[in-house]
């Protein structure tokens, strides 16, 4: 059995990583920034669920010597690094002090411990480090980000990329899109959305006449698996990991509600402004991941019956391979 750490596992992609993972028979190790006391709302349902699959441990990332005792104690196979600072993501006020400390500088630390053994990285990127354009985004394309979270996690690839050639340690960067699914931030525009429709109640919106990428949680998972496999192909390498569609969010709200047998009158586009700065366009070409890993997500329907609708969406670990390498 593979030793697999998952870290910033209170937030929804972690939480969901960690059980993909856990299911498929791997021994999962996730840590918390924080005693798990401190863990409030939707955070804390997501600990509560995964509590009894994985071990649940702390670790500060920001404590350059916890990070060498932790990779010596546990010995991992798989380091799938999601911790980030992501607090005001959207804002042009981001804090990119507080990023470069949480988001950057760990991976120093990081590589230095795992470096000369057999454990592989993992790092969760972010669609923010391309700049808004009217074509699917290339994972070679030149990369000016648009807001300083989108700058953040752009410092902390590009800094991944020298580390992993430094000390030797595989490493790919999974750059996410927008992922959806069960137990995400109620405090987001889907998920209000879906509670509103559920209970037929109206949502004010903008005109959602923006073009968003939207990537069902499950198939992000099974990405981040290929990607495990990919490990000793290459020393470093960026995927996007999304649909590869360019839909608008008008479009992805009313198929919901359909789905829901909700009406579409429900959803009062237009009632709110649009949030300043917010970029017209922006989806992924996939065809890398298509290519390299054999990966190609579910269709946009099944992916929200899957994963949004219904909370399914967790693989089988039946007949699964190891994930050591």
């Amino acid at each position: 059995m593979s030793v697999v750490v998952v870290t910033g596992v209170s937030s929804f992609v972690g939480f969901h990583l960690a059980n993909h993972f856990a299911m498929r028979g791997e021994r999962v190790i996730a840590t918390l920034g924080r005693p798990r006391n401190q863990y409030q709302g939707v955070a804390a349902r997501r600990l509560a669920s995964i509590a009894p699959m994985v071990e649940l441990y702390p670790l500060d990332l920001r404590q350059a010597d916890a990070i060498p005792r932790f990779v010596d104690s546990h010995a991992p196979s798989l380091w799938i690094h999601h911790a980030g600072y992501a607090e005001n993501y959207a804002s042009p006020d981001y804090d990119l002090d507080r990023a470069q400390a949480v988001n950057v500088t760990p991976l120093s630390p990081l590589y230095r411990a795992l470096g000369g053994g057999t454990c592989g990285i993992i790092i969760t990127g972010s669609s923010a480090e391309y700049e808004s354009a009217e074509s699917g985004s290339r994972e070679d394309d030149p990369c000016n980000p648009d807001l300083p979270y989108g700058l953040s996690k752009l410092m902390q690839t590009l800094r991944a990329r020298q580390l992993a050639e430094r000390h030797g340690v595989p490493t790919r960067v999974a750059r996410l899109f927008i992922p959806f699914g069960t137990l995400d931030n109620p405090q987001k525009l889907v998920p209000q959305a879906v509670e509103k429709l559920r209970s037929r109640q109206p949502i004010a919106l903008s005109p959602c006449e923006q073009k968003r990428d939207f990537i069902g949680i499950g198939d992000v998972c099974t990405a981040y698996e290929k990607l495990a496999f990919d490990l000793p192909r290459a020393k470093f390498d960026i995927f996007n990991i999304a649909s590869g569609n360019g839909i608008r969010l008008r479009d992805f709200l009313c198929n919901i509600a359909d789905r829901l047998g909700a009406s579409r009158s429900l959803l009062r586009f237009g009632e709110i402004a649009m949030r300043p700065g917010e970029p017209a366009v922006s989806y992924a070409d996939i065809r890398k991941a298509q290519r390299l890993l054999g990966w190609t997500p579910a269709e946009l329907d099944i992916a929200i019956d899957r994963d949004l609708l219904t909370g399914a969406g967790a693989v089988d670990a039946a007949g699964a391979n190891s994930l050591r390498h």
